[in-house]
């Protein structure tokens, strides 16, 4: 399934949202798509089982692939906007409207996160990072995802070479962690 031709941008996060929703459709509904995919006994002469499963299964990494860019492109988006409203908000530290903006674009960070991991973030706020110096530089970041636990998400968040004119992207994450768990490179 593919994203419609109008998406370009993650800024509508709600539109961004049901995108990926719609996208999730094959997903949700494999067992219904196995169902009607697949031949039953009575017609398994007059269907190519073999061709129809690897025709679904390509449908599936095709939905998933075109999910996958759709999420990494909203990624890199969102990390050059936050990039650059951290930059203003360093030079105007009192400035409401930067500030308001910038949790905003916090928020489509964490979201982004919740539809790779599925999972629903009532609380999102950095406690810890370090930084790996490779090609650019990797943080990681532990986050608190909750106020009643010790609950924890650790995100490595890579940033490029100045030269490369990209922001920050999430490029990996660990979920299921707690504070007391030793923020380690991965």
């Amino acid at each position: 399934m593919a994203a419609p031709s109008g998406v370009r941008t993650c800024e509508d996060f709600a539109e961004f949202q049901e995108l990926l929703r719609v996208m999730r459709t094959i997903d949700d509904r494999i067992v219904h798509e196995l169902n009607t995919t697949l031949p039953t006994a009575s017609f398994a002469g007059k269907v190519d089982a073999n061709q129809t499963c690897k025709e679904l299964y390509q449908s599936l990494r095709e939905a998933h692939a075109s999910r996958e860019k759709i999420i990494k492109n909203c990624i890199a988006q969102t990390s050059n906007v936050v990039k650059t409203l951290r930059e203003e908000r360093e030079k105007a530290q009192d400035d409401v409207a930067l500030l308001k903006q910038l949790r905003q674009e916090q928020t489509k960070v964490k979201l982004q996160l919740e539809g790779k991991t599925n999972e629903k973030y009532l609380v999102f706020v950095a406690i810890q990072y370090k930084a790996q110096v490779v090609a650019g530089i990797n943080y990681f970041i532990k986050v608190s995802v909750s106020n009643s636990t010790d609950e924890c998400v650790h995100l490595r968040v890579f940033q490029s070479l100045p030269h490369e004119n990209k922001g920050p992207s999430l490029t990996s994450y660990e979920t299921g962690k707690t504070k007391a768990d030793p923020l380690n490179y991965f």
